[in-house]
């Protein structure tokens, strides 16, 4: 199945809709998510996000708990399918590392390994904010 579009709605109300044909690409700067598509770019202050979806896509997620387990530095998502990229990001939305999900259906995101911070994991289901003390 393939994606259609990605909607992006915000606390303010505002909703922006862009079509997965124009290749947009979503980037952290700042306090701010940046949409780039073939036409344009928007940014977007993280603390007016309610929330993005993808529309008509497999996300690599099979029958996932909404959240993931969190033991000792470890965020261990269950039900993950081969191939699935995590991604983690700062806070201030530098990529720190990517992992990719093996044919075990489980994926261990060791945060320990990170400098103590905030961190956000994003699947292609959702994002979660960890802080590792």
């Amino acid at each position: 199945m393939s994606a259609e579009s990605i909607t992006i709605k915000q606390k303010s109300g505002n909703e922006t809709i862009l079509d997965l044909s124009t290749n947009p690409i979503i980037t952290f700067s700042g306090e701010n998510m940046v949409v780039t598509n073939d036409f344009t770019s928007i940014m977007l202050p993280l603390d007016d996000i309610d929330s993005y979806v993808v529309g008509n896509v497999n996300t690599g997620i099979l029958e996932m708990a909404d959240t993931p387990e969190y033991h000792d530095g470890h965020v261990m998502f269950k039900g993950i399918v081969e191939g699935t990229t995590v991604f983690v990001h700062s806070i201030d939305g530098k990529m720190i590392h990517k992992f990719t999900s093996d044919g075990s259906g489980i994926l261990d995101v060791n945060i320990g390994l990170f400098p103590k911070g905030v961190y956000i994991i994003t699947t292609p289901e959702n994002q979660i904010k960890v802080i590792n003390k």
